[in-house]
C-alpha cells in the first residue's frame, strides 16, 4: 500500500475572532469562536504513506528542518486518533513553519483523508484549522473551527504569498488578543453575498494588528504587497506571518513577484491561484 496526499496551504481571506470562552463547564474552554472566509493555494506540502512494521515519520524538504518528529507532531496525533495500521509517513515540507498558513494542520488532514476519516469531530480535536483543512475547499469556517461550511463555485483569485522568514507565536498573539478591550462576544459575521474578493474586501484579519505590534516586519510586508500595480488586497493571513496580495490578472501578480523576490531576496514568495477552478 502506497498513498499520497497533497497538503494545500490555507489562508484567511477574512478571520473575525470573538471573546475567549470562559465557561469552566464548555467543553471548549480556552478556545475562541471564530467566523473565517477560508481559500487553499495550489502551493503546500506532500506526505506519502506505507505499510511499515512501526508507525514512523520522516521529514524532507526545504523546511524541513523546522520541524521535529516527537510524540507533539500534528501528523503523529492524527494518525493515533485514526487507529491504523502501523505506516511510514514521509512528509516533504514546502511551506514555511508557524506560518498562519495551516502547514501543521493540513498535513494532519491530509493523514486523515490518507486513512479514510472524514470525521470533523475527530479533525477538531486535533486543532481548530484541521476540519477546514480536511475539506480543502473553500469554506466558511464557524465555532471553533469545527463548523465548515463548502463555498461551491466560488471560483479562483490570483494571489502573492510571502513570509518574511519571521515565525510569531499563534498563543502569544491570541493572549495580547484576549488582554484588548473592545472585544466582540461573538465574532463579526462573514458576508453571504458576492463573490470571493468583495467577501474578502468586506472584512478583516482581527489579529493582524496584533501581529504587527510583535513583529513590525509584517507591516512591511504588507505596505511591500499593496504597492504593487495591480494589487486589489493585503491582508495577513491566520496569526501571521504570512501574508497575501491579491491580484487583478495573472500579469500583475507575476511582475509583483518577480519584483518582490529581487527586491527581498530572503523573503519565501509564492504566486499562487486560490479557491476552485
Amino acid at each position: 500500500m502506497k498513498k499520497t496526499e497533497f497538503a494545500r496551504a490555507k489562508i484567511n481571506l477574512t478571520l473575525h475572532v470573538g471573546r475567549v470562552i470562559q465557561d469552566p463547564h464548555d467543553p471548549f474552554l480556552g478556545y475562541h469562536p471564530l467566523d473565517s472566509l477560508v481559500v487553499f493555494a495550489d502551493v503546500g506540502d506532500s506526505l506519502v504513506m506505507t505499510l511499515a512494521d512501526k508507525t514512523t515519520l520522516s521529514i524532507e524538504g526545504p523546511f524541513g528542518e523546522g520541524l521535529t518528529v516527537g510524540d507533539d507532531n500534528l501528523i503523529l496525533k492524527a494518525l493515533a486518533s485514526t487507529k491504523s495500521k502501523a505506516c511510514h509517513v514521509t512528509l516533504k515540507k514546502n511551506l514555511p513553519v508557524s506560518a498562519g498558513i495551516g502547514g501543521g494542520s493540513a498535513n494532519a488532514a491530509a493523514v486523515l483523508r490518507m486513512c479514510e476519516v472524514d470525521s470533523l469531530e475527530t479533525a477538531v480535536g486535533l486543532g481548530a484549522d484541521v476540519p477546514v483543512c480536511l475539506k480543502s475547499q473553500t469554506a466558511h469556517m464557524t465555532g471553533i473551527g469545527g463548523d465548515v461550511a463548502v463555498l461551491p463555485d466560488m471560483g479562483q483569485l490570483y494571489a502573492l504569498l510571502i513570509n518574511p522568514g519571521t515565525a510569531v507565536s499563534t498563543g502569544a498573539i491570541f493572549k495580547a488578543f484576549d488582554a484588548g478591550s473592545n472585544i466582540r462576544e461573538t465574532p463579526r459575521p462573514m458576508k453571504t453575498s458576492g463573490d470571493l474578493l468583495s467577501r474578502a474586501l468586506d472584512g478583516r484579519n482581527d489579529l493582524e494588528p496584533i501581529a504587527i505590534a510583535q513583529a513590525p516586519i509584517i507591516g512591511d510586508v504588507l505596505r511591500t504587497l499593496a504597492s504593487q500595480e495591480g494589487c486589489q488586497l493585503a491582508r495577513m493571513s491566520g496569526s501571521g506571518a504570512t501574508c497575501f496580495g491579491i491580484f487583478d490578472t495573472s500579469t500583475a501578480l507575476k511582475r509583483a513577484e518577480a519584483k518582490i523576490k529581487t527586491q527581498n531576496p530572503e523573503w519565501w514568495c509564492a504566486a499562487t491561484l486560490l479557491g476552485e477552478a
